[in-house]
């Protein structure tokens, strides 16, 4: 029996290993695995979202794998981590280690600290009584008005509900406009979504990024790979995903659940999401039956798109899709190291569990770098012996200090910035220098124009 078990999360951007890792160490250890992975949980799309396979589902036991179905409500981060505590609480009980790996680090982040709103019921804010009850001075609007509003005029209100809210969401950022007045309507109007943030931040472990830990034990490995390597390696698994027929299954998925949904938030969520909404401009120009036709054509040429002047229709637009898909992925890459770095390794505030590093940049040294070392930090973690390799070290943030939850409206450029660090970053920005610049020059103009129309005045009253 374990000693301490502890809840195992893996880290990393696209194309490091985390879904080999999290095999491994689940069969080393007894554990199951929890996928947080936005598109992991769409049914129908194994290739190119890169679920672990068949095969190595059949042998570790998976959750939260092909959840959302066609026609249901979009799965959010509140779906995500209200359907994981449990299963992690059920296997901690059981002494089974729970290991959560997968790239959408926002859903880890939920299960990690207390950070976002409890899991209210949703109230039935279309009706006409809902509406205008237990708030007499501010009311609250429905759904469908919601739905029919502009984001400014949302915006607008939410300053009027919650204040500190819309001081630190941009007005343009709809989504998290909208679940903030949910949540003001979903508490009767009584309270708001700042006030449950100010509560989770003053107990004890909170900091201005949520709340404290949910667990005691928790042990972090981030897959880093050098970044030549991985670029490489993430070109390569789109080129794959060709081959494994990456192609059907988009159309296969389009034709069943987007193409005549009757449901738009579902097709909302899974437009806006990485891996699918990069094929939309070739499934909604062409059919299945040039997909057979470029498919054939691949076969025949190994799978290479030359641009060549017999190549068949459609062939040239696939492949425009396909570079998209290769840049969008390196582009997300960088953001996922980058939220790590920011989010964890520099948060002075926030109380962080140690860091492993674990390098993935040679395959073939993978057992040496990789597996042995993960290996043997949960082997000493658990058994309370001294780990041999050090935690990463903390870094410093440069907007350490800085007042994140407050707008600023720049006059010059007509821009609005939200927290002081983005703002001291754009009046340092050449970009607004010369805007500011241009401004000025273009004032002197108009002054030396008025001083020579006065002048010219003047002449002709003297004659």
């Amino acid at each position: 029996m374990l000693r301490k078990v502890p809840l195992i999360v893996i880290l990393g951007s696209t194309g490091t290993g985390k879904t080999k890792l999290s095999i491994e160490l689940a069969k080393k250890f007894g554990g199951e695995i929890i996928s947080a992975d936005s598109m992991q949980v769409y049914a129908n799309l194994d290739i190119v979202t890169a679920k672990a396979t068949k095969e190595e589902q059949s042998s570790v036991k998976h959750h939260l794998l092909d959840v959302v179905k066609p026609g249901g409500d979009p799965y959010t981060v509140f779906s995500f981590r209200n359907d994981s505590l449990p299963i992690i609480e059920d296997l901690l009980g059981k002494t089974k280690p729970p290991i959560v790996v997968g790239g959408t680090n926002y859903y880890i982040e939920s299960l990690l600290w207390d950070m976002l709103v409890p899991n209210f019921e949703k109230s039935n804010s279309d009706s006409e009584e809902d509406t205008n009850s237990n708030c007499e001075e501010i009311k609250k609007l429905s759904n469908d008005e919601m739905e029919s509003m502009s984001s400014e005029i949302l915006h607008d209100h939410l300053k009027i509900v919650d204040p500190t809210s819309a001081n630190r969401i941009h007005p343009r950022n709809r989504r998290k406009v909208i679940r903030a007045l949910e949540v003001f309507n979903q508490l009767d109007g009584k309270r708001n979504l700042s006030d449950i943030y100010k509560e989770q931040r003053s107990q004890p472990g909170g900091c201005n990024l949520g709340g404290p830990l949910r667990y005691s034990h928790i042990v972090l490995f981030w897959l880093r790979c050098n970044k030549e390597v991985l670029s490489k390696r993430l070109d390569k698994r789109v080129d794959d995903m060709l081959k494994q027929g990456l192609l059907k299954e988009v159309r296969d998925f389009y034709n069943a659940n987007i193409k005549d949904a009757k449901s738009s938030q579902y097709t909302k969520g899974i437009l806006q999401s990485i891996g699918f909404k990069e094929f939309v401009p070739y499934l909604e120009s062409f059919d299945s039956n040039q997909d057979k036709v470029i498919e054939s054509y691949l076969k025949e040429n190994s799978y290479e798109i030359i641009d060549r002047k017999d190549n068949p229709e459609g062939l040239n637009v696939l492949k425009g899709c396909l570079d998209q898909l290769k840049l969008v992925t390196n582009r997300y890459s960088r953001k996922q190291i980058k939220w790590i770095n920011n989010r964890l390794l520099a948060s002075s505030s926030r109380e962080v569990p140690d860091i492993f590093e674990l390098d993935s940049s040679d395959v073939s040294n993978w057992n040496e770098n990789v597996h042995k070392k993960a290996v043997s930090i949960l082997n000493s973690y658990i058994n309370d012996k001294k780990i041999e390799f050090s935690p990463m070290s903390k870094i410093q943030h440069k907007g350490e200090g800085l007042n994140e939850e407050i707008s600023n409206y720049c006059k010059v450029c007509e821009r609005l910035f939200i927290g002081e660090f983005q703002w001291q970053i754009h009046l340092k920005s050449n970009k607004h220098k010369k805007r500011k610049e241009g401004l000025k020059r273009k004032k002197n103009e108009l002054s030396e124009e008025h001083i020579r129309k006065k002048n010219s005045r003047e002449t002709l009253e003297t004659q």
